[in-house]
């Protein structure tokens, strides 16, 4: 433990003079000569440190082959991702050099990372704190604390950032940190090889939204760990096969389907989104905190809308979910709806045309929209 109190405290000095003094400094050659040469000493002084101690790994061979087999699914999930969120340039250049040069100045930095914190593992004695201590500083060093307060000037703001960026870190570090226990820091550079590099040597990678990079972030360390898991317990320990049925990720198999399926509904993915009612135009057909369910309806199905259907429609820069009251066209025979909510007095100002129409209300769900509700009352 006293070994782990000197690696802290040079953590800490780096912490320090990283945050609040060189990096606004903007230091020519900051990223890739002076950061780099501080993880290089930091990392000779932990192995240093370390060398007395052994991690021991049972099954090595079986867990890198289930850890490599595991992140090469992720690579493929995340460029099918591209499919639904599109794909955007990476803003890295492709020659040689300035890849080698880049790698060099952020994804080096974290291999040094992870043999610092596989020696202070090392020295640690097995209890749970010492390796929340290890998630929590390998988090706030890999969290940029520039602007950092500007990610809080809302809630919206802050929301957003915690749940694409904040959460993210901080269970990539615990997934790293529990890599590194069950295998060694080669397991927890195979881990953030495969997530860190591709931006650097790919042309396109996909465009993620806020949403998706926060799915991705949570989904991913959660798969690896219960996979990780089953295969680090069935080499070490003994166990009969009803205590093994407990550890299995078959078992987990279906929650991470239902969560999968549950984002892509969310995210309007399928034929049918749900919708939060924020206001109480349509009441008492729906209220406000309600949802309902919007069927996206093609150019064919338009045409079939009746007076008398809910449908969600544009209205300069908002989403309407009105009645249509009234079908009607233009000077040029275009179709019009004339809308109205249930609850509103006047009809809407302005028709809904054709191509502004995107779905039809099927079914309402009582109540469950409040959470959007409260967050958007709170963000206003």
């Amino acid at each position: 433990m006293k070994n782990n109190l000197i690696v802290y405290g040079l953590l800490t000095i780096y912490f320090f003079l990283n945050t609040f003094v060189l990096s606004p400094m903007n230091l020519p050659y900051y990223n890739e000569f002076i950061n780099p040469m501080f993880w290089i000493i930091i990392c000779g002084v932990a192995v240093y440190l370390s060398h007395d101690t052994n991690l021991r790994v049972k099954g090595e061979r079986d867990k890198t082959q289930s850890l490599l087999i595991t992140l090469i699914i992720y690579i493929i999930i995340y460029f099918l991702l591209g499919l639904i969120f599109g794909f955007e340039r990476t803003p890295y250049s492709k020659e040689i050099f300035s890849i080698l040069r880049n790698l060099w100045s952020f994804v080096g930095i974290l291999f040094f990372q992870e043999f610092v914190r596989e020696a202070l593992i090392k020295n640690e004695k097995k209890k749970r704190i010492n390796y929340v201590l290890i998630v929590i500083v390998f988090a706030a060093l890999n969290i940029n604390f520039s602007g950092f307060l500007n990610h809080f000037a809302d809630l919206q703001t802050g929301f957003t950032y915690v749940s694409s960026m904040l959460i993210p870190t901080i269970l990539e570090s615990a997934i790293l940190t529990y890599l590194v226990y069950i295998g060694g820091a080669k397991f927890s550079i195979m881990y953030r090889a495969f997530v860190e590099i591709p931006p650097f040597i790919v042309p396109i990678i996909p465009d993620l939204d806020w949403f998706g990079t926060a799915l991705v972030g949570v989904a991913l360390p959660l798969a690896v760990y219960v996979y990780m898991n089953y295969v680090h317990v069935n080499r070490t320990e003994r166990l009969s096969k009803r205590e093994r049925t407990k550890y299995s990720p078959v078992v987990y198999i279906p929650v991470f389907v239902f969560i999968g399926l549950l984002a892509g509904f969310v995210m309007g993915l399928f034929k049918y989104q749900p919708i939060a009612v924020m206001s109480g135009s349509m009441s008492p057909t729906f209220n406000r905190g309600d949802a309902v369910v919007v069927k996206k309806i093609n150019t064919q199905e338009k045409d079939l809308l009746q007076v008398g259907d809910v449908i969600q429609f544009v209205s300069g820069s908002k989403y309407v979910i009105h009645r249509i009251v009234e079908i009607t066209n233009d000077d040029y025979g275009n179709k019009l709806f004339i809308t109205k909510g249930d609850h509103n007095n006047t009809i809407d100002v302005d028709k809904a045309h054709l191509e502004n129409v995107k779905g039809k209300v099927m079914f309402v769900v009582p109540f469950i929209g409040y959470p959007s509700v409260w967050l958007s009352g709170a963000i206003s």
